[in-house]
């Protein structure tokens, strides 16, 4: 195993009911065939994709993984700013060398988000949905992020960073005013259900997720995404939902209908109208 070791320290006032990251622990807990064999910990970080990525130019091995207990330039999709406080959430990155082709990448962000779901689901008792394409929404608000990233040479993949954000610990007083009413976080959701809830353990989820998205991994691999697909949509909660949603330079409204079998989403926009939507900022 691998480690990057950081001089930075952490602030003990914001960690005192904190777990810490433990990559023997989660080393231990992994039963995956490749995800997370090399296992990159650093304190702190800009993000973890960023180091993931000077990383895999690097080349480091298929199926690494970038954890970090704090980013200073976290990155949410469309350039969004993902607010990462120290030693309460999740923090980490996937880096990839597969042989498919750049359009097959969408499969990426949808094995991702059930791969988060499924590991919510194991290690609590909350219910995740997924907001189409790749974001966990616990009661409608959001709690986990995922933010894909590929680097090509001559229409051929070199690598794929897979970033996954996931709010655990955090508090909601120490949740940015700007987002109270949209975010939430796996400890805040538990204890609504039960007030004596405990902190939860980051390393035990940490794991859990790694050894989801291996067993996804291979399933894309071997059998196509369809496969993946029958998986994600026990946790899709937008069917017969109507929506907005911002493509490119248009809005679009419409009705979802579903997800085709390469992960686009289908929005019944009139009487016998259908729309395909690749990718998109949703409004409900």
């Amino acid at each position: 195993m691998e480690e990057i070791i950081s001089p930075h320290n952490i602030d003990e006032q914001q960690t005192i009911q904190l777990n810490y990251i433990d990559i023997f622990e989660i080393k231990k807990r992994l039963k995956g065939s490749f995800i997370g064999k090399n296992l990159y910990y650093e304190q702190k970080v800009d993000s973890t994709n960023t180091l993931a990525r000077e990383l895999a130019v690097k080349g480091v091995k298929n199926g690494s993984v970038v954890i970090s207990d704090f980013q200073e330039k976290g990155r949410g999709r469309n350039g969004k700013f993902w607010t990462s406080p120290c030693a309460c959430n999740i923090y980490m990155s996937i880096i990839l060398r597969p042989k498919f082709t750049p359009e097959n990448a969408q499969g990426m962000t949808i094995l991702t988000a059930v791969s988060a779901a499924d590991a919510i689901a194991e290690t609590s008792s909350l219910t995740p949905q997924i907001k189409w394409p790749n974001d966990i929404l616990i009661d409608s608000k959001k709690v986990s992020g995922i933010l894909t990233e590929m680097g090509t040479q001559n229409m051929t993949i070199e690598y794929i960073i897979v970033g996954i954000g996931m709010n655990v610990n955090i508090l909601e007083k120490d949740l940015d005013d700007g987002i109270k009413n949209i975010a939430t976080s796996l400890l805040i959701e538990s204890k609504k259900a039960n007030a004596q809830a405990g902190i939860i353990d980051r390393n035990l989820l940490i794991a859990a997720i790694l050894n989801k998205f291996d067993k996804y991994y291979e399933m894309f691999l071997s059998t196509g995404l369809p496969t993946v697909l029958e998986h994600y949509q026990k946790y899709f909660g937008m069917m017969g939902k109507t929506i907005a949603i911002n493509v490119k330079d248009k809005k679009v409204e419409g009705q979802v209908v579903g997800i085709d079998s390469k992960g686009a989403l289908l929005l019944k926009t009139g009487e016998n109208e259908l729309e395909r939507i690749v990718s998109g900022e949703i409004y409900f």
